[in-house]
């Protein structure tokens, strides 16, 4: 079990400071719970993780036989000394699913978080990205490896650029420019566009399940499902980063 919190830890480091495959699904139903999933697929780490490792080295690092496994929230968010009370009661209800088969190329986390209310939905949202409050801060110190002085290790993701509001028939997503600006001055392009030269094309996907058929949305590369219950929109995440207002979605439902 170690090795997979070592290992683990090293996902949400990619995770929280790369560009990966990103899928964003959250559920509101009628009674106004709901569940925010973050699914990444890092599986194009894989072929570097094999260039740059001997076959001692992945049997040393606990990498050389397939992982398939669940981490529950509640089992690690009072290791977290740092993160506030409310914070640790936000995630409790959480999961992590770990897939991990080098042999087979495959790299995939999983992220899964219950909400009661519209509210919690958008502290999910706001603590998410958050180093020193949320989940990157929370995993930090797996492997008995702590972040020093609880500041971020890098530019964290896209999604913390955006202000998230929910209420009863409404669900709107909107840049807030003070903070990508701030968080623009940490990216650099160039280094990206190399990257996705080398791993190829990286997209964010948001999919948003409403418990009503859609009435109007604002962003015209969203897609609406037949049934009308579900909005999907996605992106290329360079374009994003140049371009934030691509990922920008209002809902009415």
């Amino acid at each position: 079990m170690k090795r997979v919190k070592i290992f683990l830890a090293a996902c949400f480091a990619f995770v929280f400071v790369s560009c990966f495959d990103t899928v964003e699904e959250v559920e509101i139903r009628a009674d106004g719970t709901g569940v925010l999933a973050m699914k990444t697929d890092l599986s194009k780490l894989v072929d570097v993780i094999k260039g740059f490792s001997t076959p001692e080295d992945m049997k040393k690092d606990g990498m050389d036989k397939p992982v398939d496994t669940t981490m529950f929230m509640k089992s690690y968010v009072d290791t977290a000394s740092d993160i506030p009370a409310d914070k640790k009661a936000l995630f409790r209800d959480g999961k992590v699913h770990l897939q991990m088969d080098i042999d087979k190329g495959v790299l995939k986390m999983d992220m899964n978080f219950p909400f009661a209310t519209a509210a919690q939905l958008q502290d999910l949202y706001a603590n998410l990205n958050s180093a020193t409050g949320g989940m990157e801060g929370m995993f930090g110190n797996l492997g008995g490896k702590k972040m020093d002085g609880g500041e971020p290790k890098g530019p964290g993701q896209i999604s913390s650029v955006y202000d998230v509001v929910v209420s009863d028939g409404v669900y709107s997503r909107k840049l807030n420019k003070a903070r990508y600006e701030e968080f623009s001055k940490t990216i650099k392009l160039d280094e990206l566009k190399e990257v996705s030269t080398m791993l190829g094309e990286m997209k964010y996907t948001t999919s948003v399940k409403l418990p009503r058929p859609v009435k109007s949305f604002t962003n015209t590369k969203a897609i609406v499902s037949s049934d009308k219950n579900v909005v999907r929109l996605t992106v290329n995440l360079l374009d994003v980063f140049e371009h934030p207002e691509l990922l920008e979605l209002g809902i009415t439902y």
